[in-house]
Parts: structure tokens; C-alpha cells; sequence
């Protein structure tokens, strides 16, 4: 049996928002697969500008038992964890790379969150 290997930390992200725009499907294998978004604050690196978007979807993917978990949390403000992953294509026969995506393999709700809004309340 070959044992799953650990990716390196360097590929590893950990990041916090909210999970939206959940779209799962079924894979040829007869897998469950996910594609969504993690809305998440967008940095400032210097003054704001009028007309600048201050949220920024980062692109997710997920396959196996951690779908159905994130299907339930849509909506949520969660924490995930995943490998960092370019997608890699072709166009017109010339190898091109397109975005970075977050595979996921850990997805947890976001407690604290949860609890400011209730006191808030």
C-alpha cells in the first residue's frame, strides 16, 4: 500500500472568511468534487482609493469526505487549510498557467465569529 505523502509546509495556507458560491459535482471516478470561494479581506498596501474592492474571493477546491462538510458551511465564516496549487492548461498547443487555487483538506468553523455576532446581537 503506498502511504500518502505530506506536502511541504511552504505549499500549506491557512486562511480565514467566509464560503460562498458552492458548486459540488460528481467526478468520472464517481468521487464527490468541490469548487468555492473563500471571501476573505483584501490587504491594504498604501491609501485607499475610491472604487477599490475591499473583499477578495480566493478560488477553492476540495474532493473526497471534506465536501459534504463544506456544503453544510456555506455561508459560514470558517477556517481552512489546504495546498496551494497553480492549475496548468493549454492553449492552442502551449503550456500556460492560470490561477493559484487552495485544495482543501481541513475546513472548521469559525467559533469566535460566531460568538461576536450573538453578543452583538
Amino acid at each position: 500500500m503506498m502511504e500518502q505523502k505530506q506536502q511541504p509546509e511552504f505549499n500549506r495556507a491557512r486562511v480565514t472568511g467566509r464560503l460562498q458560491q458552492i458548486r459540488d459535482r460528481w467526478t468520472p471516478d464517481g468521487s464527490k468534487a468541490l469548487i468555492a470561494e473563500l471571501v476573505t479581506g483584501r490587504p491594504q498596501l498604501g491609501p485607499i482609493r475610491a472604487g477599490v474592492q475591499n473583499e477578495q474571493p480566493l478560488p477553492l477546491r476540495a474532493t473526497g469526505d471534506i465536501v459534504s462538510k463544506m456544503v453544510a458551511l456555506d455561508g459560514q465564516h470558517v477556517t481552512i487549510e489546504g495546498c496551494l496549487r497553480r492549475r496548468f492548461y493549454s492553449r492552442e498547443g502551449e503550456p500556460c498557467w492560470g490561477q493559484v487555487e487552495i485544495w482543501v483538506d481541513r475546513c472548521m468553523l469559525n467559533e469566535q465569529v460566531m460568538e461576536s455576532h450573538q453578543t452583538r446581537d
